[in-house]
């Protein structure tokens, strides 16, 4: 057996990656008998976290090396000065490591020592969000000094040779400093220094002056303040606003001014912590003046047709009540009301009008203002009857069409136009003579000089003549049941026009279901036919013969004509009726079936009147045997029996046929019983069947 080995090729993933390094070199120096650090190593490169070790070497006595976190603290020995040279390891998240050599010296404490110390108190000034701060650290020991600090406030510095905080802040807050000093000996002290970093002071920023306002129109103005610690709360400590209030919460001034003149107030602004601030601040109120605004496009009016609308113009100022005249201008058909404002009428005449209204205040103050109505041509249609005059049948046509509206001269088109008929594209009369009858929807359309266009649809009926008279036989009014009957119809003369349609068998039973054996000899109760051109035949899709079923009823057959789309059938339409009528059952033949010891009888027939009360059977001997005198004829009631089986809308498709099994039971020779006969009996007479 030979293994296909298969091979899968996957193409190697790379990522661009820093190695792993060890950054701090230096360490700082320590005095024997002081606490250290905390000094923190640091690494990059590699996949974070990282772990230290140390691989070689010791630590000063009394040093210890957090391994997670990598940072050196604890309290040298007294007797641990000198310098410690040994080997730091980092080993990143995927075990990759790195060691470098590094030194710590510990200074002894005998004559001659230098101790470095932090001499800032331990409490810094405070600062203020947004205002410049600046603060010299101080220290005791051989300058010059190094200065290192950790969470500095944001927007500080600290100067590593001057030992200067200095920024200006952007957070607020209480921070805790971890600074380092190192002298000229390399000896190092630190410190944990607080500092308050205070909010920025509430101030308003709302810019004065306020607003010009008019005597008796709404104002509302909102103030607006940054810094301190908000909620603020708003409150006016001087001056006169004319009637306006302030609203302590959001800040709102706002009211309706009732005399003109210039105000001006003091707004003071309280944070949470209750620090004020206050500016100075005016508004104008001016005299009410009265001025007329449009304050929408007015509508555009068309010629000839009703234009109501209320001009859209309002006033401002002045003192009421105020009164309105149209001081020039006019708009042709249309009249101005002073007092309602509406432009109403008819326009009779096309182009842009520009009427001049003057509005007088009861204080003799007046305002003028021209809006212009536009009014705009009739539109362009059809201004005759959408239903065309009716045409009949290889006759001559002529309708002259007529449009209103517009820019004449007119230029017509249509499409769905009778057969023989043509529309004149310049005067938009349409003739000819139809050469196809029908009901016609037309879609006419119009072009006026400036290619406006408009189209509507329209009817012209193509009217037929009367059909000729329909000779119609072949059914007698009274029908056997179970026959078929052949039918004959044709036209009494020829027609124009292919004409045709179908023939439509009913049943109409006088009890119970229908019965669906009433057909045409094709099976269905339709029939198509078709009367060609030249001809009186109505030629049937198939034979031409009904099937009058079992039922007693009313059998009507109909004919329905149709020529080009349009239905010409008569009225009354053709037709012809035959009644089935109800009479006694028939027998149409009888079974006989022995097994064992009986024998059973299968009667098939059927009853028009969907009815059968009861069974008579008549039996004899065989040769040389004898029947008990009450065996040789046995009468069945099957009233019940045949009533369930022809009412149920189930055997409509049998109408009223039927085949009824009867077992009798033979004591002795079933082979010596002979059937002689079965009567039905129903209240219309009975039947009889010999059995042979």
């Amino acid at each position: 057996m030979k293994l296909l080995g298969l091979t899968l090729l996957c193409a190697a993933a790379s990522f661009a990656q820093s190695s792993l390094n060890i950054v701090t070199s230096i360490l700082p120096q320590g005095s024997a008998g002081a606490n250290y650090g905390p000094v923190s190593l640091q690494a990059q490169g590699g996949t974070p976290p990282y772990s230290w070790s140390l691989s070689s070497g010791s630590f000063p006595p009394g040093l210890l090396l957090n391994a997670s976190t990598g940072t050196i603290t604890g309290t040298a020995s007294p007797a641990a000065s000198g310098t410690y040279t040994f080997l730091l390891t980092v080993t990143d998240a995927r075990f990759t490591s790195f060691s470098r050599s590094v030194s710590i010296t510990i200074n002894g404490t005998g004559t001659g020592s230098s101790r470095v110390s932090i001499t800032s108190p331990g409490t810094l000034p405070s600062g203020t969000v947004g205002q410049s701060y600046t603060q010299t650290l101080t220290a005791a020991g051989t300058p010059p000094y190094r200065w290192t600090a950790a969470q500095i406030p944001a927007g500080l510095t600290l100067d590593a040779t001057t030992g200067i905080l200095s920024g200006t802040p952007t957070t607020a807050g209480a921070f805790s400093l971890a600074v380092q000093v190192t002298d000229a000996a390399q000896t190092s002290a630190t410190a944990t220094l607080g500092l308050t970093i205070n909010p920025a002071p509430v101030t308003i920023t709302t810019v004065s002056p306020l607003f010009t306002g008019t005597v008796g129109v709404a104002y509302a103005q909102t103030f607006s303040a940054t810094g301190g610690k908000p909620p603020y709360s708003w409150s006016i400590v001087s001056g006169s606003t004319g009637g306006l209030t302030l609203d302590p919460n959001s800040g709102v001034l706002q009211g309706t001014p009732q005399n003109a003149g210039t105000f001006a107030f003091t707004v003071q602004v309280l944070d949470s912590s209750r620090i004020a601030a206050t500016q100075n601040f005016s508004v104008t109120v001016n005299a009410p003046a009265l001025v007329i605004t449009v304050v929408a496009q007015p509508v555009t009016g068309a010629v000839g047709v009703a234009y109501n609308q209320k001009l859209p113009v309002v006033v401002n100022g002045g003192t009421q009540p105020i009164t309105w005249t149209l001081a020039a201008g006019a708009v042709p058909g249309l009249v101005f009301d002073p007092t309602t404002l509406n432009l109403s009428g008819t326009p009779t005449t096309a182009g842009s009008f520009d009427l001049t209204l003057q509005a007088n205040d009861a204080a003799g103050l007046t305002a003028r203002r021209t809006v212009t109505i536009p009014i705009a041509a009739a539109a362009l249609g059809i201004s005759t009857a959408r239903q065309l005059p009716d045409i009949a049948l290889n006759s001559s046509y002529s309708q002259t069409l007529a449009a209103t509206g517009g820019a004449p001269p007119y230029t017509w088109s249509a499409t769905g136009l009778p057969g023989g008929l043509t529309l004149n594209p310049t005067t938009g009369a349409i003739s000819g003579v139809a050469s196809v009858a029908g009901n016609f929807a037309i879609a006419i359309s119009v072009t006026d000089s400036a290619l406006s266009r408009f189209t509507d649809r329209f009817t012209l009926n193509v009217i037929l003549p009367a059909v000729p008279s329909v000779k119609f036989t072949g059914l007698p009014p009274v029908a056997d049941p179970a026959k078929q009957f052949t039918l004959q119809a044709d036209l009494g003369g020829t027609y124009p026009a292919i004409v045709t349609g179908q023939a439509i068998l009913t049943f109409s039973p006088d009890s119970g279901p229908a019965d669906r054996t009433v057909v045409f000899a094709s099976g269905g109760t339709t029939l198509n036919f078709t009367v060609p051109l030249g001809s009186t035949d109505l030629q049937f899709d198939s034979t031409f013969a009904v099937q009058t079923g079992t039922v007693a009823g009313t059998l009507t057959v109909t004919l329905r004509l149709q020529a080009g789309g349009i239905d010409i059938t008569p009225s009354p339409a053709p037709s012809l009726t035959a009644q089935v009528n109800r009479a006694a059952p028939v027998v149409s033949d009888v079974q006989v079936t022995r097994s064992g010891g009986g024998i059973s009888l299968a009667v098939t027939g059927y009853s028009t009147s969907r009815e059968i009360t009861q069974a008579v059977f008549a039996f004899s001997a065989a040769s040389g045997q004898s029947l008990q005198s009450s065996a040789s004829s046995i009468t069945v009631d099957v009233g019940s029996l045949f009533t369930t089986w022809f009412q149920s809308s189930n055997n409509s498709p049998y109408g009223s046929q039927f085949v009824f099994t009867q077992p009798f039971t033979i004591q002795g020779d079933a082979n010596s019983v002979i059937p002689v006969s079965v009567t039905l009996t129903n209240r219309e007479g009975s039947a009889t069947f010999q059995i042979k």
